[in-house]
């Protein structure tokens, strides 16, 4: 039994209902506070099962054991039937090993956990707050809390609507094309102001010929970075002094020949940074209005920037799985390193400051890559320490420090919540009917916001507690008490796998990486912090 699930179960019998002409399969559940319950279920119940199971976590499940051809002359024998419910057995018992399956809501109508043992539950994620009033599919989006302030990317993910609208918003050779916005939006920007009575405004939108794909903003400098699907990036003031009711300058920057995958506004040099799928990282001078570096660090496509101020450190990651990293402390950025994840397609990073963790993603199979980048100054030395392997076509991920945990939103509309500290998933959020886009985690307020193609933006109060401490507090003592033991031994004595051996395995699958020292930086001191237990 893995240490963090709250129940252990197993396929102990089977019968012959001959009414039905069907074979049941015995099911015993036991929970750690004692509490135990049967539930009898048919091959095809647990074949339903597994596909629900599917459309939450993707191909990374047991499989069931093979069907065999039967007919009216040729049946199930006894070896046949003994040997499918051992591979029953196992299957369902790699599902209870796994908390975040045990947390589903076809898992817990499978075994009927909520009707036996409802206090074991975890504590799901509530809803608090839809935003729903967005015509296009949402690519992007950033929520200042401090300010209310609240930019949404919008654009049509529709080929066919896209190629009407370049046609319709096709100009006359005459016509100047300084400034003018698009007739039909293929993509845009929403500001939006929250009131004080919490409902959003909306301030301005500009459209454009173009998909708007990812945005960047510096609140001291007020510059808003708008990437765009043709490789342009629009540049806008927004003053906070006017209440962002609308922005005074507007420049088109043609920096790229394809897609924007990443911008970030230097306003020490005033540099703007951006990466795109045409290979390049340039930085541009916004002050002289020139190109001041033009890298094209291998042939691979660029998908993904991180900037690290603090450090003055950008991170890169490629669709080879390569993460770059340069420096940017002088005016013109040098190369320092370069890591292989040994995945695909970065499709995003994050960075934990305090434990100097960088986090990516990749979109071809999930797998979050974690790499230790060292202290500042010293991330030539930066190199990978472990690989959670999570559900393909991911696109987001977000990280709280304080929580210890990391966010990874999917293209089916799923939220993966993984527990950093011993590397297993937490919970999986059906969030969104479509691709997850944007996922922002806001620390004060204990709240995921999550945005998606399906035009929401949705905000997410996670659990205090995933499950309640006095519970898993009475677990604990009973789990250890001779005659929960005895119980065990009793409900479970012809199980084929260890108990005691197989306990004993999982004890070991913490996140050693996790019990280094928490470093937090200011220049070039340093001060230990408290462990995050």
């Amino acid at each position: 039994m893995h240490q963090n699930t709250p129940i252990q179960a197993h396929v102990i019998s089977y019968r012959n209902d001959p009414n039905e002409g069907a074979i049941y399969y015995t099911i015993q559940i036991l929970d750690k506070t004692g509490d135990y319950w049967r539930v009898d279920r048919r091959f095809s119940q647990f074949e339903d099962l597994l596909k629900k199971l599917k459309l939450i976590f993707g191909e990374l499940l047991p499989s069931l054991p093979k069907k065999k051809y039967i007919t009216f002359l040729v049946g199930r024998t006894q070896d046949d039937i003994e040997k499918r419910k051992i591979g029953l057995d196992i299957f369902i018992q790699d599902l209870a090993n796994r908390p975040e399956i045990v947390a589903s809501i076809p898992f817990k109508e499978f075994l009927e956990i909520e009707k036996n043992a409802k206090d074991i539950l975890i504590n799901p994620p509530q809803l608090i707050f839809e935003f729903q009033e967005f015509k296009l599919g949402i690519r992007d989006l950033i929520l200042n809390p401090e300010t209310g302030l609240l930019f949404v990317l919008i654009s049509d993910c529709s080929v066919i609507n896209r190629i009407d609208a370049y046609i319709s918003n096709r100009k006359a050779p005459w016509k100047s094309e300084k400034d003018e916005e698009a007739k039909i939006a293929v993509g845009s920007v929403e500001c939006w102001h929250q009131m004080q009575n919490g409902e959003f405004k909306n301030l301005w939108t500009k459209v454009y010929n173009s998909q708007a794909i990812t945005c960047y903003w510096d609140q001291i400098a007020s510059i808003l970075l708008i990437g765009l699907d043709s490789g342009s990036i629009n540049c806008l003031n927004v003053l906070e002094k006017e209440g962002f009711q609308r922005y005074s300058e507007s420049q088109e920057i043609e920096q790229h020949k394809a897609r924007i995958m990443g911008l970030y506004y230097d306003r020490r040099n005033k540099y703007l940074h951006s990466i795109s799928k045409d290979h390049k990282y340039k930085v541009f001078n916004l002050r002289l209005k020139e190109l001041i570096a033009d890298f094209t660090p291998d042939q691979h496509e660029l998908t993904s920037l991180l900037v690290c101020d603090e450090r003055r450190k950008v991170f890169i990651g490629d669709r080879s799985g390569q993460i770059l990293i340069y420096d940017i402390e002088k005016q013109m950025p040098s190369y320092i390193n370069k890591v292989a994840t040994g995945q695909q397609f970065i499709r995003g990073l994050f960075i934990d400051h305090q434990r100097n963790f960088l986090f990516s993603v990749s979109h071809q199979n999930g797998v979050v890559s974690i790499i230790d980048v060292q202290k500042p100054g010293q991330e030539q030395f930066a190199k990978q320490i472990a690989n959670l392997n999570g559900k393909s076509k991911s696109r987001e991920i977000c990280w709280s420090s304080k929580r210890g945990e990391i966010y990874v939103g999917n293209v089916d509309g799923t939220v993966t919540i993984w527990d950093a500290r011993n590397s297993h998933q937490l919970f999986v959020l059906k969030a969104h009917d479509s691709d997850i886009t944007k996922l922002q985690w806001l620390n004060a307020e204990n709240t995921l916001l999550t945005a998606s193609k399906d035009k929401k933006i949705k905000a997410w109060q996670l659990p205090q507690f995933w499950r309640d401490p006095k519970v898993m507090e009475k677990e604990k003592e009973i789990e250890n008490s001779i005659s929960y033991k005895k119980l065990r031994e009793s409900l479970f004595q012809d199980s084929k796998i260890s108990l005691e051996q197989q306990l004993g395995e999982n004890e070991e699958n913490g996140m050693i990486i996790w019990n280094q020292p928490q470093q937090k930086h200011s220049g070039n001191s340093f001060e230990d912090l408290t462990e995050l237990n």
